[in-house]
């Protein structure tokens, strides 16, 4: 990639700003840990170099910053809806923890080309397949987007669950897998193959779900929706 090619990228724009981020890091594990009672199992699953595509349950709008600091000492990046954005208070404070907004109405092609950029230069990148958060626990369809990027060369996909964090006091339990395997993926169409992979991601996550505290779960094989259960 030339070097202007590499300065144009929009996943330039993203960057953690260290000095937040470590001051934010150290409050919110006080926070996590007592408040939240917050621990984590499994953290050697995730690779301390390297491209990283960490995919998890989502439950609640706390889901990214804690898996972020579950995953510590990587700092990773992750999509925000893009209203979080609005407020130029919230938009400092979350783009300095590495959030960049994404339009969930519809494909958006920068937030993707950012996530791919980003992995393409080594970075963790957080994300939740299904798009939305569960109200009842159980997981829910999951849009083939991570399995598309989990493709991509060079790229170490890691399953987490996260449990507690839709209760007030949680407690919280992050548990990592260990990486789900890219190979032997059918002959086929991108879109299938992408398909495919997502299911292997989906079937981690629900075989950590109950080592997070969770109650088991069926991988949910029907039509991805943004809509609330």
């Amino acid at each position: 990639m030339s070097e202007r090619e590499h300065t144009e990228s929009p996943a330039d724009q993203v960057q953690h700003r260290m000095w937040f981020w470590w001051i934010c890091a150290e409050l919110m594990s006080v926070v996590y840990r007592l408040w939240f009672r917050m621990r984590v199992q499994g953290k050697e699953h995730v690779p301390r170099t390297g491209a990283v595509l960490i995919v998890c349950n989502h439950l609640s709008n706390f889901d990214p910053p804690m898996l972020g600091w579950a995953s510590r000492p990587r700092k990773s990046f992750y999509m925000g809806k893009k209203e979080l954005f609005d407020s130029r208070v919230s938009a400092w404070i979350i783009s300095s923890l590495g959030a960049y907004p994404v339009d969930r109405g519809g494909m958006d092609r920068t937030a993707v080309r950012i996530s791919r950029d980003l992995l393409a230069r080594g970075e963790s990148v957080l994300m939740f397949p299904e798009g939305t958060r569960s109200t009842d626990g159980t997981l829910r369809a999951a849009f083939p987007g991570a399995g598309s990027m989990g493709m991509d060369e060079g790229v170490t996909i890691v399953p987490a669950a996260i449990w507690g964090s839709q209760f007030k006091r949680g407690p919280v339990r992050v548990a990592f897998g260990p990486p789900v395997s890219s190979d032997g993926l059918a002959a086929g169409t991108k879109g299938a193959r992408a398909a495919e992979l997502t299911n292997r991601m989906m079937q981690a996550i629900a075989d950590l779900v109950p080592l997070a505290g969770g109650p088991p779960q069926v991988v949910n094989d029907g039509e991805p929706s943004l809509e609330k259960d």
